[in-house]
This record gives C-alpha cells, structure tokens and sequence, in this order.
C-alpha cells in the first residue's frame, strides 16, 4: 500500500502538534508493519534460516516511534531488516550516495602480455560501448591467442545505473570462455499456495521453495583462455552465467572489498512514506558467490590497483580453478508463529505484533477481500490503534474478534481466551431454535425428556430475565457470518448456550400466552439421535433422501430404492455425512466434469506467480446405474461449507431445483493461524465458486423456488419447504429460472 506520508525533520517534530505527532508515528508503524509482511511471506530466508522476525519487529517499534526525522526513521527500520543479515534488503535513501572519483579506465580491449583484459567499465559511456560491439567476431582473435582473460566488471565511482550495461556485455562475451554448453541454474524463491495452517490442522495449503528450470548456454568455436578473472566489487552484478562458469572451474572471482549476490537476485521495493522505500530480497541464487581472492576496497580509485594487479598473478597460474557446486536446496523450515499464550494481555508491543500480523495474513491469504466492506487494504493503522489501546486481557480479545468480524465469513472462529468462552463455547440446549417471521422460534426438539416444557413453535422472548434481542444484538457487534440469515441461525445457538450442567429460565410464549421454562444445558455428546431415517418413500412415487443422515456405505442401497421412483428429493437443511463423492455418478445425467472451480490466494517471491491458482475439482465417476428422474434439493441457511459443496455437485449433476431459501455462503478448506495471546483463529483459506465460475461465497446457494417457514406452520406440525417442493415435482417441468 502506497502511503504518504510526512516529512518530518528534526527541528520540525518538535514544534509539530501531538495529533501531527501520532498520526506521523501511526503512519510510520503501519509502513514498518506492511515490510514485516512482505519479508515474512516473500523472503526466502524466512523458510532457511532460523530468524526470530516477531522480535525483530518488537525491537524496532520504539526506535520507529523514538526517530525525530526522516533519517532517524530510516536507522530504525533498518534495525529490523539486519536480523536478516541480508545485503540485498535494506532501506534505500532519498539522498544521493556518495560518490567516488571515478578511477583511470584502461582500453576495453588490451592485451598484457599474454593474458587479454577487457575494461567493461568503458561500456558507461555510448561511444564505448558501440566501439565495443562493433568488434563482433573480432573478439575471438585476441582470445584464441591468449592464455587467460581479466574482465573488469567494478563499478564504484560510476553510476549504479550503468550495472545493467555492464553484466549483460559480460554475459554476452561468455561463450567465449568455454566449450560445449553451460547449466545456468535458475533463481530459487518461496511460494505459498494459501496460508500453511500454523495450528498443525490437515488443510491443503502448503509452502514450499521453487526453482526456475537452468538455462543452457552454447559455447563458441574455436580456441578458448585456460581461464577467466572477473574482477568485482560491491557494485557488480555477479550474474547467474557469471557463478555458472565459475562453478565448471572455468573462472576465477577477484574482490575489491565485499561482493555478494544482492544485484542478481529479485527484489520488491517497499514504500515506508518519507520519500523512502526499502528494498526486500525475494529470490536467492543456487551457485554460491564466493571469491577465490579478496583486496581492501580503496578509499581513493585514482591509488595503485591491487585487485587488478593480483587479477594478473592468478590468470597467469597454471593450476586449474577448482570451481565450486551448487548449494543443496535449503530444508524448509515451517515453523508455527508464536502464539505466545503465556501472555493473555500481551505487552503493548506484541499488541501491535497482533495488529500486524492479523493485517497480513488476510491481506495475503484470505480470498474474499474484495467482498469485505471495508477496504482491508486502508485498515491496519486502524487495527494498530484499537489493538495498543485495548487495556485488559477482555478487551484486547474483543478487538481481535472485531477486526475479524470484518472478513464476514461463516468459517471465522477464534478460540484460547477465556473471553471467548463467554461468547463462543458452551453446552448445548436440547433443542434447535432458528429464526422464523423475525422471532427466535423453537423448531425443533432434540430430547423429549431433556427438552419437557418445551413445544415446536414456542417463541423464546428472554433467557434468565434478558431479552433475547439483547443477547444477539451483543454478539451482532463481534461476529458477523457470511450471510444475515446464517449469522443469526449461528448467534441463536450462542445466545442459548452456556456452561455445562447449569440451569436456565427460558420465557416462551405460544398461543396461550408466555410462560417460563427450566431446562439444563448438556454437552453435545449428550445429544439423543431420533431414529437414522436417510430413505423414505413418499406417496406419488417420490424419494426422499436426507442428507444428513446418509452415510457413504448407504448411498448404493438407498439409491438402488430410489432407481424406479419419479422423483427424489434431496433434504439438505443440514450438515452431510460425506456421502457426495459416492453420489455423484448415480445422478450425472448431464456428463458433467467439473464439480467446482476453486481459487487459491498464491503469495510468492517471483512477481510472475502472485495472484490466484484456479484448480477445477473433478467430478468421480463410477460403473452405477445413473438417476434419471427429477430431483429437487430442499435448502435453507443451515447448509454452509460441506453442504453447500454438495448442493454444487447436485446442480452440476442432474441439475437439481432447490426449493427453500439461501444457504450459508461459506465453502472451502479452512486455514488457521495464531495471534499473541493465545489466540487461535481460523477463516476460509479458499475461494469455491460454481463450475461454471459463479460466486458462492456471501450468496450461497440460492433457491430456484423461495419458500420459508411459518410460525402457524411449525404449530401446525407442517412441513412447508418439503410441501412446496412436493407441489413443484405434480407440475408440469418448466425451464429453471435459477439466477446466481
């Protein structure tokens, strides 16, 4: 994100007003938070080398804060980027470096005794460097007859701009330093295909390094040097060729002062604001740099030239170069960030380490954020000043839930403190409630016995003395789903909840009147089953298949009963079994392929594969007699993640009406991650749309035939979604008017 910001000097800071002053600190700690992440998720070293990055971070913080100008700020950002002991990543300055005289060029092309030198640095100047080219074939004579070569690529003194002109003459010229062909291996990077869960949790998200494929070089004809000597300072480009021809013991590296690979890899530069940009590694090469010999640099160019005199000793030996291999590609080391759960209130710090990364991982990894409404890309100065200002455990918890409320995203959970208990965990009551007409309404009883008092259709107006609005209104303000109606559904059950074994006063009315009703609240794993019932026959011919009753190992009987009905209809007002992938080929009447398109987020050092990897799922296939009946698929808001993804593979596959109201709008693998605290949070790691590529998330699935509960119907002990969809199958077929 492109900041700007002010520029603050010394003198200046202290006269600036406080709101001048935070806002200035805001900005700088937001831009210090976006080149945490870029170094997190695109710097190779991050998955090789064992850097504690979160202190990195938590050590610069003060500095950045403490700096009184823009060059103070400069030192403090810098302070985190030498963790990494990375010469290629660092904070450039808006001034102009110092520069030095530029040295005495010899020819481009000269001849000392029987070693050849070429004076590349010529090539800064137009008139050079056409004088260069235009040699040609020329080039060759000189070397046929030489011993060895001396190639100055030194650029101190000259303008880093001309780095460019010089390494490519010198990759051009390198077939004239060998025989037959060259492996010139490729650049390596990381690449992330979505967020690899920090939790341990399976997901398909992974994290791996990457190479690209080694480019093979042709050597010219004709008589070579024994050897080459590039001469090299810390303004060369050692190019891939370059490390290539010196690993197949055919060169030699000659270093005036220090030289490494900072100028051949890939870099991404990073905005700080100021007038400043940091620049941030994202590959690494695979042959080393090393130097066969290293002089001091010279603090005058114009002085003797000790590099290039020893230059001169080396390219007259008669010893072979050694060469040197490849470097063994780095393991991957994928450690989980640290959650840093001895810390329920983490300090102000690693507060801010919370904002930070939070920010990052959805800005990276989380699919949806153009679906948000808000711009995520504008909110981690937001995040950074509710998260620091938070002043206990509680609070700082509930911020966290509140930046994460703005995903809206069904599959958003957040669990570890204790705050979270109150909201998120507790036992169940023995029944379901959804919202029906705008009142929380008991629709269904789970135990008889636990659940006496109790009626379908009892509207719950208050839990121990509270309106129940209230409650959900409460939970409204830190959680939001996908969807209105799949939040609600979801924030009924919670606002119902509450500790094992405890007691609760529930007032009722129904049409008689309210009244209140005792119940105790039991675990999940107290939950009474009514009797499996996955199959039925209804009267017309029709099946009826619930969906989430149905095992996989039943769908060959069930769907063996249903063979010689008219219709099936599909319950899918719930969560499935597992049972789609053994469905499908009994309902492929379409010979579809594809059953969804999903997109994951890809987050990679190589600028060429940022963006989305689109995979297309397959739809099984199998030796069944297929389904050629109507189908119709009853569905409501209760249908999220697995279930919708099995509404897909029935609209894909025979076409199926759905007849009720939108499901949930949340389908795809999870991801987890971790945030100082304790806190553990997941969201969908993946975008699934439908085959044809239509959006599914934040819509759901929606009916071809709206229909939804009433409350006179519930008292009625009527089904009316089922009954509308029975109407649907004794009409004529119409064409679907189903519109995404």
């Amino acid at each position: 994100m492109c900041l700007a910001l002010l520029a603050v000097s010394g003198a200046a800071a202290q006269q600036a007003k406080p709101e001048e002053q935070e806002r200035t600190r805001l900005q700088r700690l937001t831009a210090l938070g976006e080149l945490w992440g870029q170094v997190r998720y695109r710097h190779p070293w991050m998955l090789s080398r064992r850097i504690d990055w979160d202190a990195a971070f938590l050590s610069a913080v003060p500095k950045v804060e403490a700096a009184r100008s823009p060059d103070e700020y400069a030192a403090a950002v810098q302070s985190m980027l030498d963790a990494l002991e990375d010469p290629a990543t660092k904070v450039k300055s808006a001034r102009p470096p110092a520069t030095l005289a530029p040295p005495t060029l010899r020819p481009v092309l000269g001849l000392e005794k029987d070693v050849v030198v070429l004076d590349l640095r010529n090539l800064t100047s137009p008139e050079s460097s056409r004088e260069f080219y235009s040699l040609g074939p020329k080039l060759r004579e000189p070397f046929a007859k030489a011993r060895a070569a001396v190639v100055d690529v030194r650029l101190r003194g000259f303008n880093p701009q001309e780095v460019w002109t010089v390494s490519s003459a010198a990759d051009w010229l390198l077939p004239l330093f060998f025989d037959g062909e060259l492996a010139v291996p490729g650049l390596r990077s990381t690449i992330h295909g979505g967020y690899k869960p920090q939790t341990g949790m399976d997901a398909p998200y992974t994290t791996a390094f990457t190479q690209e494929a080694s480019t093979l070089v042709r050597g010219s004809p004709g008589k070579k040097p024994s050897r080459v000597v590039f001469l090299l300072d810390e303004h060369s480009l050692v190019s891939p060729r370059m490390l290539a021809l010196r690993a197949a013991g055919r060169a030699l590296f000659v270093g005036e002062g220090p030289v490494t690979d900072a100028l051949a890899v890939d870099t991404q530069d990073v905005p700080l604001g100021e007038k400043l940009t940091a620049t941030v590694r994202t590959s690494e090469t695979v042959l080393p740099v090393g130097l066969d010999e290293q002089l001091p640099a010279r603090a005058d160019l114009k002085a003797p030239d000790a590099a290039f005199a020893r230059a001169l000793e080396l390219a007259r030996q008669k010893s072979r170069p050694k060469g040197s291999t490849a470097s063994a590609p780095p393991e991957i080391l994928w450690r989980p960030d640290n959650a840093y759960k001895e810390s329920p209130y983490p300090s102000r710090e690693l507060r801010l380490l919370a904002a930070v990364r939070l920010w990052n991982v959805v800005e990276r990894f989380f699919p949806f954020t153009h679906l948000m409404e808000v711009n995520w890309s504008q909110q981690l100065p937001l995040l950074l000043k509710r998260f620091e200002a938070a002043r206990d455990e509680k609070e700082y918890a509930l911020e966290v839930a509140k930046a994460a409320r703005e995903l809206r995203d069904g599959h958003v959970g957040l669990s570890g403190p204790s705050t979270y208990d109150e909201f998120w965990t507790g036992a169940w009551v023995p029944f379901e409630a959804q919202d029906i007409e705008g009142k929380v309404v008991v629709t269904e009883l789970f135990d008889a016995q636990l659940a006496q008092g109790f009626s379908v259709g009892d509207v719950i107006e208050k839990v121990d003395g509270q309106p129940i609005e209230e409650r959900l209104r409460r939970l409204e303000s830190i959680h939001q789903g996908s969807t209105a109606a799949s939040t609600r559904f979801f924030h009924i059950y919670l606002a119902l909840v509450g500790p094992p074994g405890t007691e609760a006063t529930l007032t009722v009315r129904n049409e008689k009147g309210a009244r209140d009703v005792k119940l105790t609240r039991f675990p999940a794993a107290s939950r009474k089953e009514g009797p499996r019932e996955p199959f039925k026959l209804l009267e017309d011919n029709i099946s009826y298949v619930n969906l989430a009753q149905l095992e996989p190992g039943e769908v060959a009987e069930v769907m063996k009963k249903a063979q010689g009905t008219r219709a099936i209809v599909f319950d899918l007002r719930g969560y499935p079994r597992g049972a789609a992938d053994v469905l499908a080929p009994y309902l492929n009447v379409k010979g579809a392929k594809t059953w969804t398109r999903a997109e994951v987020p890809i987050v990679a050092g190589s600028m060429l594969v940022n963006g989305r990897m689109t995979v297309k799922q397959d739809l099984p296939t199998a030796e069944v007699p297929v389904y050629r009946g109507r189908t119709v698929t009853l569905i409501d808001e209760r249908a999220m993640s697995h279930a919708e993804h099995t509404g897909l593979m029935l609209e894909a596959t025979c076409g199926t009406t759905f007849v009720g109201s939108p499901t949930a709008g949340a389908n795809g693998n999870m991801t987890y991650t971790t945030l100082p605290g304790g806190i553990w949070m997941t969201f969908t790691g993946m975008e699934i749309r439908h085959a044809d590529g239509g959006q599914l998330q934040r819509k759901g699935l929606t009916p071809h035939v709206a229909v939804q509960p009433t409350l006179a119907g519930l008292r009625a002990g009527r089904d009316e979604v089922l009954e509308r969809a029975l109407r649907l199958l004794a009409e004529p077929v119409k064409p679907a008017s189903y519109q995404r």
